[in-house]
């Protein structure tokens, strides 16, 4: 029997683990002692990731539809009929969805085969709009794209915010080192409307109204200037635009947004003070399946340029992935945003760089996400998938009228039904790859077992798919693609799978100036100059959508970082986990709403009461779950609820994808 060391491939968080292999299958699990993030640790999804590895469910040979059926065929038969028909599309009409648990070679491969060879940037991620705005953000304020902190230093911070989300529920190491930071004297503050675990482990929960996050973290910047906590002098020296954004804050009136909050003054102010004391100060934010909007996360930013907080050699702003390697498939630039190394892709001479070093022309043309293709532009005719789950389809319809579908996948799901072309793809220990978690740490998961008979690496079969089109590429290995990386991608230039294979992971950038990577990366440059992100108007605070008092009282919130894994394909295949996180589906078989105790009395209504959720296009029915989490006049439902996706929400708001703060204004009735 053996024992061979690798990577958690179910969050961002990238904690190490040591996978027991007999007869070529993984039999067991274990923490790897001496990883720098998880040491020694594993949550319940890490513990059973050998119960999806054993899985019999498993596509294993090239698929062609015949009708309302597939017919298994060889892979070469496969190739020339996607690539025959790939050769019938414009890249306009053509839409590409990577996944954030392929490695960084395949979504830096799948990426160039959508722009180099098919000529198209309609390229995007699942769970991936909250990364991409966070990056566009901190590339503004502070030219790095990515955390800016360090969580195996967390343990040393003195004060720790988190914003939104669940950190103990999405990613439960890093919000396990929070907790050790907290026995250690950290001063540990949340924000959220629910009353999430964090929040409990927390000294101060500050409770604001749905969709009024970010006006809370702009109360709290106000509350440094009026308390006197901003140093005027050193911070024009700091940031470019400093007199403007004070200008900006002079506006806000803290009684005032006190009460547009729900949050009192005196606890804003305790906050502020807290965050100017301390010496080492770090903030959370969720960025993959929930997210902050623009407005929030341009605040938090804000905040710690106000406080003189960002620069330091500790701490910094934490955007945190929700799926194992969202990160590093946007550093590959699965995105219609950025090109490969976060270079903007409205940007002519980040084009031309990349020609040259492809040595093709690419389109111009600005892309689009594949949500906003299958959305907006009945131009689309062609769709092409890695990995996707069944709890991300909410465009089911729209496939069904594309032209030609096509699918790389390791396992069977419902996605993989709505195909024209299935192509199997290796799991993740059937092969070599990088991944790249929350805190930039770069990991090389190396081949631990034969793969079933026959599937060949996706790396292998897009490139025979580009030949097939006219573009030989000459990969041989992913080590050989890492190769081509590093001189693509400048954050990556110093690294290599030889390098990764004699460490646990180092962090971009890894360079000439970085050989051994970077832990706190903002601290390094002295004298760079930043900038506030803020729109400069302060009309938007006088116009918070407060719901309509008479027709649609309540702020509808919807759950999803403490129930996404209801939904997610991979872990529907390990069995205690699964069991855990759909306890709540044997009290609540058809999903439920949680109403506050106090609106529960109001209304009369009692537990597991039939209830109907009325919005001004829909409604849906559902089972009371009567919750002191949650605020008065604010309902919340969980997001596994499969129906209420596209029969109840997605009809009417794009929003629900894009960001944790958007609520809906509803009325509850009874049902008698």
């Amino acid at each position: 029997m053996s024992y061979y060391r690798g990577i958690c491939n179910f969050c961002g968080t990238g904690c190490g683990h040591l996978l027991q292999v007999e007869g070529n299958r993984v039999r067991g699990v274990y923490p790897l002692p001496g990883h720098p993030l998880s040491r020694g640790r594993l949550c319940v999804r890490g513990w059973h990731i050998h119960e999806l590895l054993q899985t019999e469910e498993r596509i294993t040979r090239p698929l062609i539809r015949e009708g309302n059926s597939f017919r298994p065929v060889s892979y070469d038969e496969a190739i020339d009929f996607t690539a025959s028909r790939l050769k019938t599309f414009s890249g306009s009409e053509l839409a590409f969805l990577g996944s954030p648990r392929a490695s960084n070679e395949e979504n830096y491969l799948f990426g160039k085969f959508a722009r180099a060879v098919m000529k198209s940037n309609n390229l995007s991620l699942t769970s991936d709009a909250g990364l991409e705005e966070s990056a566009r953000i901190l590339l503004e304020g502070c030219g790095f794209p990515a955390m800016t902190g360090s969580l195996s230093a967390l343990r040393q911070a003195d004060f720790i915010l988190v914003v939104g989300g669940d950190l103990t529920k999405q990613n439960p190491i890093i919000a396990s080192e929070i907790h050790f930071a907290r026995r250690s004297g950290a001063f540990v503050a949340t924000i959220s409307p629910r009353k999430t675990q964090m929040a409990r482990l927390s000294q101060q929960h500050l409770r604001p109204n749905p969709g009024t996050i970010w006006l809370l973290l702009e109360a709290l910047a106000r509350a440094l200037q009026t308390e006197g906590l901003v140093l005027i002098d050193n911070l024009e020296e700091r940031v470019e635009n400093a007199r403007q954004y004070l200008e900006y804050l002079d506006s806000l009136d803290l009684k005032q947004a006190s009460a547009l909050t729900g949050v009192e003054e005196q606890e804003i102010i305790r906050l502020a003070r807290k965050f100017y004391e301390s010496k080492s100060a770090y903030a959370f934010y969720p960025v993959g399946i929930q997210s902050l909007d623009r407005r929030s996360i341009s605040a938090l930013l804000n905040l710690f340029l106000l406080a003189g907080k960002l620069d330091r050699p500790a701490g910094g702003i934490c955007p945190v992935t929700g799926i194992s390697n969202l990160l590093g498939s946007l550093d590959m630039g699965v995105s219609p945003a950025f090109l490969p190394g976060y270079f903007p892709a409205d940007d002519e001479a980040s084009w031309k760089r990349l020609e040259e070093l492809w040595q093709v022309r690419l389109d111009r043309k600005p892309g689009k996400s594949a949500a906003a293709c299958l959305q907006e532009d009945q131009s689309l005719k062609a769709l092409l998938v890695v990995d996707h789950d069944e709890e991300i389809i909410r465009h089911v319809n729209r496939i069904k009228e594309l032209e030609f579908v096509v699918y790389f996948g390791a396992y069977q799901n419902a996605f993989a039904s709505l195909a024209t072309v299935i192509f199997p793809r290796l799991n993740y220990i059937e092969g070599d790859g990088t991944y790249t978690n929350s805190e930039r740490r770069v990991q090389l998961s190396q081949k631990k077992v034969e793969p079933p008979a026959g599937i060949k690496p996706m790396w292998e079969i897009l490139s025979r798919l580009a030949s097939a089109l006219g573009q030989p590429w000459p990969y041989k290995s992913a080590e050989e693609i890492m190769a081509e990386i590093s001189r693509v991608v400048p954050q990556y230039s110093g690294l290599s799978h030889e390098k990764l294979r004699a460490s646990l992971g180092l962090r971009w950038p890894v360079d000439d100036r970085h050989p051994g990577g970077t832990e706190f990366p903002l601290a390094e440059e002295t004298g760079r100059r930043f900038k506030f992100v803020f729109e400069g108007s302060a009309d938007r605070r006088q116009n918070l959508h407060s719901g309509e008092a008479g027709r649609f009282p309540f702020k509808l919130v919807v759950g999803r970082s403490n129930y996404f894994w209801h939904q997610n394909s991979v872990m529907k295949r390990t069995f205690i986990p699964k069991r855990e996180y759909n306890a709540l589906l044997l009290l609540y078989p058809g999903g439920f709403v949680e109403v506050s105790e106090e609106d529960a009395r109001a209304l009369g209504l009692r537990e597991k009461q039939p209830v109907r959720i009325v919005s001004e296009a829909a409604e849906l029915k559902l089972a009371t779950r009567i919750s002191p989490d949650i605020l008065p006049g604010m309902l919340y439902i969980p997001y596994f609820i499969e129906e209420m996706i596209p029969g109840f929400l997605h009809r009417q708001v794009s929003e629900l994808e894009k960001n944790e703060e958007f609520f809906l204004p509803v009325r509850l009735e009874k049902v008698e």
